[in-house]
């Protein structure tokens, strides 16, 4: 079964387990539908160029049907499988297209005001709602068509490692997306003075769960993440920002791809949720990162969406924790000359949430900002140098620098 031609419109289609598949095709959102009898739901619409793009429909719906079958709180964002770049990460399709189960939708869209329903993109509107901790949908997962087979045979325990500083909410909904993982333990640190009314995780937290409070405050991310790393023993380091999202998947699959492979240090491709244009994207990245920086010393790699061997984290001397932004590329280009593989894993496992006042986008230290710009640019000036055998690692602004704070730390 084939779908009409014209991707660029919304097409819902609605089913029941070994039922008729029925379809809603729309140019504009709405949702006459909702009163119907069905158990599943799948959105699709592709921008051009991927609205030539013709997925068999029944075979798809029947992937689908099989990972809904097996936990009817997961949620699942579907793009088109694409090649992944070379050398350098690519700002790929805004997506649009998922699947869920037919009533946590309803309860949702019910939820919803229209202006936020009609207003724009209508995954992104329905992803902010699930990441506030709104909807009893607490898996995410992302899936490229064709399906790829998803064997996992070799999971390993992995420390997720969570710094964090502002808003507690952010903290409080990612717990509601890990609690439910296996084989992972979870260590938050909160750079800043908690809030004891904000601060009640105990009915959301993972079972191996892990939090502390560090003072005095700020003492900077890079310095929770290497004493967050202290305190664990897994043989795998997983890294997370707390106002982003893991995907459901994300532990098992990074460990498993670790171990068969041999690869010491690996990411993964990004769904970005853009809060200034509301939208949702797809960021790939190379999957050689050695490879990609052999090439050019560029943004081969998402940091909190890598994970790295414990021992070889050690080998690389840690983050440096000089500075409160941007060190997790400077650790990266350090890794290139001591690891033998880094590798991205050709899968989206991460979401991450693009919004105002975050290191990353707000004026001082935003990417692009004067103060990132001339790090960045001493780094890869060196990274150059050590390349062509002019300098060596231990002499170069590479080398791991320590902290001048002195700080205590609480675990609460």
């Amino acid at each position: 079964m084939r779908l009409i031609d014209d991707y660029s419109h919304y097409h819902f289609i609605l089913w029941k387990k070994n039922g008729l598949i029925t379809r809603y095709d729309m140019m504009f959102l709405s949702f006459e539908f909702l009163e119907q009898d069905f158990e599943y739901i799948l959105c699709l619409k592709f921008d051009p160029p991927l609205n030539v793009f013709r997925p068999d429909l029944k075979e798809l719906t029947k992937s689908l049907e099989a990972i809904l079958d097996n936990d009817q709180n997961t949620f699942v964002i579907v793009t088109q499988r694409k090649t992944a770049p070379t050398y350098q990460l690519r700002n790929d399709e805004y997506i649009y297209s998922f699947s869920c189960n037919f009533h946590h939708f309803k309860r949702i869209v019910k939820h919803l005001a229209t202006v936020e329903l009609y207003k724009g993109n209508l995954l992104f509107v329905l992803l902010d709602y699930i990441a506030n901790g709104k909807s009893s949908l607490n898996r995410i997962i992302v899936r490229q068509i064709p399906f790829g087979a998803h064997e996992v045979s070799k999971v390993q325990n992995s420390d997720v490692i969570i710094p964090h500083k502002g808003d507690l909410d952010y903290l409080r909904n990612l717990m509601k997306f890990l609690k439910n993982i296996k084989n992972i333990n979870v260590f938050a640190g909160i750079d800043q003075a908690p809030d004891s009314h904000n601060l009640k995780l105990n009915d959301i937290t993972p079972k191996n769960f892990y939090l502390y409070s560090f003072k005095p405050n700020p003492v900077g991310p890079y310095v929770i993440r290497n004493w967050l790393v202290d305190q664990g023993k897994s043989g795998i380091i997983a890294f997370q920002d707390s106002d982003d999202m893991p995907c459901a998947d994300r532990f098992e699959r990074l460990s498993t791809y670790m171990g068969e492979n041999d690869i010491p240090f690996c990411g993964s491709h990004e769904i970005r949720m853009d809060y200034f244009s509301e939208t949702v994207q797809a960021i790939r990245y190379p999957l050689n990162v050695k490879t990609a920086l052999q090439h050019d010393p560029v943004h081969a790699l998402l940091h909190p969406s890598s994970a790295i061997e414990r021992s070889m984290f050690y080998e690389c001397n840690r983050l440096s924790e000089d500075k409160i932004f941007a060190s997790d590329t400077k650790f990266l280009y350090y890794c290139y000359f001591k690891l033998n593989k880094i590798e991205n894993i050709d899968e989206f496992l991460y979401i991450k949430r693009s919004h105002p006042d975050s290191l990353t986008t707000s004026p001082r230290t935003r990417i692009g900002s004067l103060v990132r710009t001339q790090l960045i640019n001493q780094w890869v000036v060196d990274f150059t140098l050590i390349k062509m055998g002019a300098l060596k690692l231990e002499n170069s602004s590479l080398n791991y620098e320590g902290s001048k704070r002195k700080f205590k730390v609480v675990q609460l």
